[in-house]
């Protein structure tokens, strides 16, 4: 029995160092198809694809600075004339003038309103004069047919009462 017992921990031993051989192998190897750098220096597709993707960026950066510096004959026409800043000018003026009308047409709508109002008065005036003209001639004919009545009494008696009640 003790024998067995040591071949199964000798057993158990090379398991177990086999199964580290194992692990430490399969670690390597994932240490090596992960790290970047060992697959820039021995994977020839990685190294290409790489080359391919840098040469891919610098030659758009040369295309952005070729346009940029090249420029079509009316862009720099329009640098030059700053024709950017006379279009900002011309909206200022154009916002300008537009309130500069909405002032005046305000202005106008109040000024007419004045007058309209400077009119009625007149008007107002016009009417009281006239309705006071009126009351004052209803009132004169009035006291004129009054006096036609009372002249044209017929009796003294009638007389003297008219005359009484003229008096108070």
């Amino acid at each position: 029995m003790g024998q067995t017992s040591t071949q199964a921990q000798r057993e158990v031993e090379r398991t177990r160092e086999h199964l580290t051989q194992t692990l430490d192998a399969i670690q390597l190897k994932a240490k090596r198809n992960l790290d970047v750098r060992t697959q820039l220096q021995t994977n020839r597709v990685v190294q290409l694809s790489t080359a391919a993707l840098l040469f891919g960026i610098a030659g758009l950066s040369v295309l952005a600075y070729r346009r940029r510096t090249q420029r079509s004959a009316a862009e720099r026409l329009v640098r030059k004339l700053k024709l950017n800043d006379l279009r900002d000018r011309v909206n200022d003026f154009t916002d300008d003038a537009r309130a500069w009308a909405t002032a005046q047409r305000r202005i106008i709508r109040a000024d007419s309103k004045s007058k309209q109002a400077q009119v009625e008065r007149r008007e107002s005036v016009a009417q009281r004069l006239l309705v006071s003209a009126l009351e004052a001639a209803l009132t004169a004919l009035a006291a004129g047919y009054a006096r036609k009545i009372i002249s044209g009494a017929s009796s003294p008696q009638e007389r003297g009462r008219a005359a009484v009640s003229k008096k108070r």
